[in-house]
């Protein structure tokens, strides 16, 4: 299969998407009791609205562009180093949502270091002390917030 779009246009509509999926979302994620005009949720609502109107300018500029790139799209294309250099981003992402899921159930210090310990073997960290390093830096977090901050993590 074929296509023909720019970059634009591809990530304005794809991020639109993403706000409009945030913005209804927000609600029921940030409850807020507070009748004041700055609440919990002002500055992520703040957040999602300035990315549904870049993601627009973005549409915009995509549908107003001369120069469209032709895509293909086919399995063939998996086996050339280009198209696997991209989906190494799209593995990260995979790697952060299992940590979303995850969390919940397995709790902060677990998740956390296989997340941190995931990612560093994936990029080919080869010196011990950087897995160290990171597991030290969930540890001590995990110290402040808990013990400091008196604050409960997951």
């Amino acid at each position: 299969m074929k296509i023909k779009t720019n970059s634009n246009l591809t990530s304005g509509i794809l991020f639109f998407i993403v706000s409009v999926i945030l913005r209804v979302m927000l609600p029921a994620q940030i409850p807020t009791l507070e009748t004041t005009e700055v609440t919990a949720a002002t500055v992520p609502s703040m957040l999602i609205h300035g990315m549904f109107f870049c993601s627009i300018l973005l549409i915009v500029l995509g549908i107003r562009a001369k120069e469209k790139k032709e895509y293909i799209i086919s399995l063939a294309r998996l086996k050339e180093p280009e198209v696997r250099q991209m989906l190494k981003p799209i593995l990260y992402m995979l790697m952060l949502l299992i940590y979303a899921i995850i969390l919940p159930y397995v709790g902060f210090v677990i998740a956390s270091l296989l997340l941190v310990n995931g990612v560093l073997l994936y990029f080919g960290a080869r010196v011990w002390y950087f897995y160290a390093i990171a597991s030290a830096n969930v540890l001590i977090a995990f110290y402040v917030f808990r013990t400091l901050l008196s604050v409960s993590l997951p």
